[in-house]
C-alpha cells in the first residue's frame, strides 16, 4: 500500500487468530495440493497516473479490508499458490466480467471516483489489457495447472464485506458462496459450514449476503471446467 493511503481501523474477528479456524480447512475432504487461493480486492493501491483522496481509498469501495490477510493465512496453511489483485477495484474490478456496467465504476456508494471521470471506451480497454486480463489469465492458468497435476482444483476466493449496507444489517460471520447445482461444490460447502459451526461457533450463511452464481470470477471459471474438475468456493467474511 503506497504511503499516504492509511489502512482503515479494521479489527478482524478474533477467530482469525485462532488455530482451530484454520484447522477446520485442513480437515476437509480434499487434497491440500489441489488448493488455489485468490483475492481479487486485496489492495487499495493506485497506478501512478491516478489520484484520489486517501480517505476515499481507505473505504470499502476501494478494496476488501482484511481479505489479503486471510488469503495469505490460508495459502500458508495449504502451501497453496496465491493470486492477489495489485490495484484497487476502482481501477478495474477483477471480480466482474467484461461488459458488466460496474467493471469500472464512475460512482460507488455515493462517491464520485475522480480518476474515472470522463473515461473513454479506449481508456477502459487499456485498463482491461493492462490490469484485468493479466490477472484473469494468471488465475485461469493456475487452475489449469492444478487440474492437470492433481485432477481437481479447489479454488478458495477470499472477500470481505461491510457489517451493514444501508438499512440491511448482515448478522453472520462468514458467507460461503457456491453453485448449488454443482454437487461436489455443494457437498464441500455443507461440510465446511458444519465444521466451522461445530469447531468455532461462528454464524455461517450459505449464498448470503450474495449469490454464488452472481457475476464474478468463479462462475466464469465454472463455464470452462466441469463440476468434478473445478470446485470454486467464495468466502465472504464480515
Amino acid at each position: 500500500m503506497p504511503e499516504g493511503y492509511p489502512e482503515p481501523e479494521c479489527k478482524p474477528p478474533s477467530f482469525f487468530g485462532i488455530p482451530s479456524w484454520l484447522v477446520t480447512f485442513t480437515k476437509m475432504s480434499f487434497d491440500s495440493r489441489q488448493v488455489l487461493v485468490s483475492c481479487e480486492h486485496a489492495s487499495n493501491r493506485l497506478p501512478e497516473d491516478m489520484k484520489a483522496p486517501p480517505e476515499m481509498m481507505a473505504l470499502h469501495i476501494a478494496w476488501d479490508p482484511g481479505a489479503l490477510k486471510i488469503a495469505r493465512r490460508l495459502a500458508e496453511t495449504f502451501s497453496a499458490p496465491l493470486h492477489a489483485g495489485e490495484y484497487s477495484r476502482l481501477v478495474v474490478d477483477l471480480n466482474r466480467t467484461i461488459g458488466n456496467s460496474v467493471l469500472v465504476r464512475r460512482v460507488s456508494d455515493g462517491h464520485r471516483i475522480p480518476f474515472n471521470r470522463g473515461l473513454r471506451r479506449s481508456d477502459v480497454q487499456r485498463r482491461i489489457e493492462d490490469y484485468y486480463l493479466p490477472y484473469r489469465t494468471a488465475v485461469l492458468g493456475a487452475v489449469e495447472g492444478i487440474i492437470q497435476d492433481r485432477g481437481r482444483c479447489v479454488h478458495l476466493c477470499i472477500h470481505t464485506y461491510t457489517p451493514q449496507l444501508g438499512d440491511n444489517v448482515r448478522g453472520n460471520d462468514i458467507g460461503l458462496l457456491y453453485d448449488p447445482h454443482r454437487q461436489p461444490e455443494a457437498a464441500l460447502v455443507h461440510e465446511l459450514r458444519d465444521a466451522l459451526i461445530e469447531r468455532t461457533g461462528l454464524v455461517v450463511w450459505l449464498n448470503r449476503p450474495y449469490q454464488g452464481t452472481a457475476d464474478g470470477i468463479l462462475p466464469r471459471i465454472r463455464e470452462v471446467y466441469d463440476a468434478e474438475a473445478y470446485v470454486g468456493i467464495e468466502l465472504e467474511v464480515n
